[in-house]
């Protein structure tokens, strides 16, 4: 089953070997006041990982986390329910 992740990328979950706990990646290096927090799916063929990532700036940390974990959610509801 293909899923879209809130940047645009498909990903098969029937691919998804684990899913990641959410976790805070830091200062974007790309900006002076934005962090990342993210989490990982690992996929079954080639060791391969798929990096789902938000920005936010410190006041909007639960806003972030909130959205992540809906979309963590969705996606190991997903892969439960197709085993």
């Amino acid at each position: 089953m293909w899923f879209t992740l809130p940047d645009g990328r498909l990903v098969d979950l029937k691919c998804v070997s684990s899913v990641s706990s959410i976790r805070d990646y830091g200062s974007d290096p790309r900006s002076i006041d934005r962090h990342i927090i993210g989490f990982s799916l690992y996929l079954n063929r080639k060791n391969e990982v798929v990096e789902v990532l938000d920005t936010y700036h410190f006041n909007d940390w639960a806003d972030a986390r909130a959205r992540l974990k809906k979309t963590r959610e969705e996606i190991v509801s997903i892969i439960d329910k197709s085993k």
